[in-house]
């Protein structure tokens, strides 16, 4: 194999698909990205089995063949040679980068031991703003849970229906829903990913110049925008619904400016204890009051709502209602709830819905 190309724009790729790669493996080949040099391209390739990424670039190509080198070491190179044009060549399984400063050799594994990646399907589920995928990402991931023994609460669900493209995710104590326009997505599936799957997706879409291409299948997940592609391997196992778990009603709604309750639930919450990690959330008309007590104090904080209902109270962990207000984008946020006993939910009026759970307060 041989070719000239770009070297800012190899960089930028091996940078972008060595995330998809495992940092430290058993097998060195998982550590290594994949090149496939064909008819002016030379495709990159990365995956730990979990997630894989995939994206070409222009090269005049003198000789087509595959190399697999490690990602880490390939990127670092290219990121530090300062020339804007080099030459590659591997022999064997030794790779050769030529510049006008130097020459580097990097030894490398045998392609035909690098794992098979899946192509992207071709007939999409549909397509989407790049924006909006990255909301699906940026609003819910966070809500997934990080428990090995309850291995597929770690994902997040992805539910195509009636042109839309629905995200959940829920670690058992909250959960975070949104949906978003999937143009062409009328056949119902749905299928659960990996957050790290997700993240890659946000990738994809931040670098997408137009919209990005979905197609959700039984074993994986891909999204693809021009060469690019990130495919995420689905999780098996039983997902909570959401429709189930989202309260249906939530009587009593107070609306809140999101950047002042962020405030006051920051400042509440240095007050919290090891053995107390909850602020007590309090309703009255007009007003809204945080509560914490430990050890070393105790603080009491309000600040103005519309709010117009009886006087109500209920027990929240400070950092779960932190997590949902740094997501969303708005100036206000509805809060909603029954009683102390019962989920209560933030709404910021975008579709994004919010459930938690409640501690018990006396």
């Amino acid at each position: 194999m041989q070719f000239t190309c770009n070297r800012s724009v190899l960089a930028e790729v091996a940078s972008l698909v060595g995330q998809a790669v495992a940092s430290k493996s058993t097998k060195k080949v998982f550590e290594c990205v994949r090149l496939i040099a064909g008819p002016g391209y030379v495709e990159l390739s990365g995956t730990d089995l979990e997630v894989a990424m995939r994206s070409r670039v222009d090269a005049e190509v003198q000789t087509e063949g595959k190399a697999v080198v490690p990602a880490s070491l390939f990127s670092g190179v290219l990121r530090e040679i300062g020339d804007d044009t080099i030459s590659v060549a591997v022999d064997r399984q030794k790779m050769v980068i030529e510049t006008d400063g130097g020459r580097f050799e990097l030894e490398g594994e045998d392609p035909a031991q690098y794992p098979e990646i899946p192509e992207f399907p071709p007939e999409i589920t549909g397509t989407m703003a790049p924006e909006d995928l990255k909301t699906l990402s940026r609003k819910t991931c966070f809500a997934a849970g990080k428990e090995a023994a309850r291995f597929v609460l770690n994902g997040v669900r992805l539910i195509v229906a009636d042109e839309t493209l629905r995200a959940v995710a829920t670690d058992g104590r909250r959960l975070a829903t949104v949906a978003r326009p999937l143009d062409g997505g009328t056949t119902e599936i749905s299928a659960i990913i990996g957050v790290k799957g997700m993240l890659h997706f946000e990738k994809v879409a931040a670098a997408a110049e137009g919209p990005v291409e979905v197609a959700v299948a039984k074993r994986f997940v891909s999204v693809r925008s021009g060469t690019s592609v990130a495919t995420a391997r689905t999780l098996e196992g039983t997902f909570p619904d959401h429709n189930e778990i989202v309260p249906k009603e939530t009587p009593l709604r107070a609306q809140a400016p999101v950047g002042m309750l962020a405030a006051r639930v920051r400042q509440a919450s240095q007050f919290t204890s090891v053995e107390s990690q909850s602020v007590v959330v309090s309703l009255a008309p007009g007003e809204m009051s945080l509560v914490a007590s430990g050890g070393d104090g105790c603080a009491k904080v309000q600040l103005s709502v519309e709010y117009d209902g009886p006087e109500e109270k209920i027990g929240f962990n400070p950092a779960y209602l932190l997590d949902a207000l740094k997501v969303i984008d708005g100036e206000t946020v509805t809060f909603g709830m029954t009683n102390k006993h019962a989920a209560a939910t933030l709404r910021d009026g975008s579709g994004f819905v919010y459930v938690l759970m409640p501690v018990i307060v006396d």
